[in-house]
């Protein structure tokens, strides 16, 4: 590790020091804003867990909407740790998982930053490391479970390993750099794996090797062993549930990329979610300066953050001028590795603008806000001036950015015993009872908190309605409610009642909305469990 080759004790110790208390720091942070409540939470990062590991994955039916089809893997340490310890020991441990983002940014910067002494180029990347851990959406996340921040984990290590073997990449012996370049595609191959979305930084990452400097043939074979390493990552970390959505429903990515497979049990659709797509090709070509005021346009809740803002104006600048100064045979003393600060720029530039063509979803671009101070001090170390003017407009940049900085928040409720609690009233005959659910809140959190025989159908959801045309999946729905015997309740939020028995209605079932009982719950709306007879069956 290079921190251990730091020639000065006193730096060498308190590079160490960071890198163990930074994430513990982090996981404090957490309790102090509150226990986790968000909307993905109730719908599946919860259920989707409990799921896998409980062996219900051929019980229930689309408990979690169309999320149900996720890859569970990166649910389940969450899920392990919150069922079975206090909701705070909980929470500090997975923000404190959260927290080495920070550690791996440290190591990042330290690794490529060209300033001052061994004690000031701890001390800055130590400063860039907390900064890139209290973005706007970076410190929105922290102690959720959206996973935008545990993925960016296989991101920085991709970088990390790469920064630190860079000149031997350029020029050393072939085996070793293209198996460690291979070994950062793991990483990056897993986090694509764990969460889809990351596939931008992959994608960005391998391309960046084209534009280091070093021989053309030498730059392929790089990106080749990066692309395979991905691979590797991508079959270890989420081969097993393409294999099951292969097996059970002909996609291996289902329902997503269906008008591709054309799985009979999905609509012929590509389901993505357009809504956040900017309105305009001009406010695509702009979309900084649109959203960062306007952050609705890409995220559920408001928030600030300029650094995607400022790496968009400051990177395009900053590579223009410096070509000229080439161009000119102007000198200039950069501020990072020279190769380390062309790849992460080119690598998070190629991630921005697929982001911008897949998704415009602001937590997806969060690994990038993460390493915008870090990129910030690297492309200011481009421009073509004296290197104090340089450090002053890296300085600027990154004040002005933390200044004006406005966390997100996705819904935080007081810390409680457990995570998830929720009173649920007495099942007769649970082995003989299907609960039906319907409405598109979030509500499968309270699934476990049910006796463990009793099955559960959505009937109504984000991926499926009673009366869907065109979605093969609609057969099975139906027929797991037709063949089933037994009893009937019907879970749907108290304000989703009456469209639950809308819902039910088209399928021969009527609610009794006057016959139903409350589900308290400590993380959302109190929910409603009704009873429901059979009218008619087709």
């Amino acid at each position: 590790m290079p921190i251990l080759s730091i020639d000065d004790p006193r730096a060498r110790r308190a590079a160490l020091a960071f890198l163990v208390l930074a994430p513990l720091l982090y996981g404090l942070l957490a309790l102090a804003l509150g226990m986790d409540a968000n909307w993905d939470l109730r719908n599946y990062h919860w259920y989707n867990a409990y799921a896998f590991l409980t062996g219900r994955l051929g019980i229930d039916l689309l408990p979690a909407q169309m999320p149900t089809f996720y890859n569970p893997l990166l649910d389940v340490p969450f899920y392990l740790l919150a069922s079975t310890l206090p909701a705070p020991v909980a929470g500090f441990i997975w923000a404190a998982l959260q927290g080495l983002n920070l550690s791996l940014l440290f190591l990042l910067a330290h690794t490529t930053l060209r300033i001052g002494t061994p004690g000031q180029r701890v001390a800055l990347a130590a400063v860039l490391a907390l900064m890139g851990g209290l973005g706007g959406g970076t410190l929105g996340l922290l102690g959720t479970t959206f996973h935008d921040n545990m993925v960016s984990l296989g991101v920085l290590g991709a970088l990390v390993v790469i920064a630190g073997g860079l000149p031997g990449l350029l020029d050393g012996p072939a085996p070793r750099a293209f198996g460690r370049v291979a070994l950062a595609g793991v990483l990056a191959g897993a986090a694509m794996g764990l969460k889809n979305p990351t596939v931008i930084y992959a994608v960005g990452l391998c391309l960046a090797f084209l534009v280091l400097p070093a021989r053309p043939w030498r730059r392929l074979w790089l990106a080749f062993f990066f692309g395979i390493g991905v691979l590797g990552g991508l079959a270890l970390f989420a081969g097993f549930w393409m294999a099951h959505l292969w097996h059970d429903y002909g996609n291996p990515v289902f329902p997503h990329m269906n008008h591709v497979f054309k799985s009979p049990f999905a609509a012929i659709s590509d389901y993505v979610n357009v809504g956040f797509f900017p309105a305009s090709t001009l406010e695509r070509l702009f979309f900084p300066f649109f959203f960062t005021f306007a952050p609705l346009k890409v995220g559920e809740v408001p928030f600030l953050d300029l650094r995607v803002l400022i790496l968009f104006v400051l990177v395009p600048v900053a590579a223009a001028l410096a070509l000229l100064a080439t161009v000119f045979r102007l000198r200039s003393e950069p501020l990072a590795d020279p190769a380390a600060s062309r790849f992460l720029l080119t690598a998070m530039a190629v991630t921005y603008a697929l982001w911008v063509v897949m998704f415009c979803i602001y937590r997806y671009l969060v690994p990038l806000e993460i390493l915008g101070p870090v990129a910030i001090v690297m492309a200011a170390g481009l421009l073509p001036v004296a290197r104090t003017a340089k450090l002053a407009v890296a300085g600027v940049l990154l004040v002005l950015a933390q200044a004006t900085m406005q966390p997100a928040d996705w819904g935080r409720v007081p810390w409680s015993a457990r995570w998830v609690e929720a009173e649920v009233p007495p099942i007769e005959a649970p082995e003989d009872t299907m609960v039906l659910m319907a409405g598109y809140w979030a509500i499968s959190h309270v699934i476990p908190e049910f006796p463990a025989r009793v099955r559960f159908v959505r009937i109504q959801s984000n991926f499926l309605q009673p009366d869907s045309v065109g979605n093969g999946y609609l057969a099975l729905l139906k027929d797991k409610v037709g063949a089933h015997r037994g009893r009937f309740l019907m879970l749907s939020t108290v304000p989703d009642t009456a469209g639950a028995a809308k819902a039910a209605a088209l399928l021969g079932l009527r609610v009794d909305q006057q016959d139903c009982r409350a589900i308290p719950n400590n993380l959302g709306e109190p929910l409603n469990l009704c009873a429901v007879q059979r009218v008619t069956m087709d």
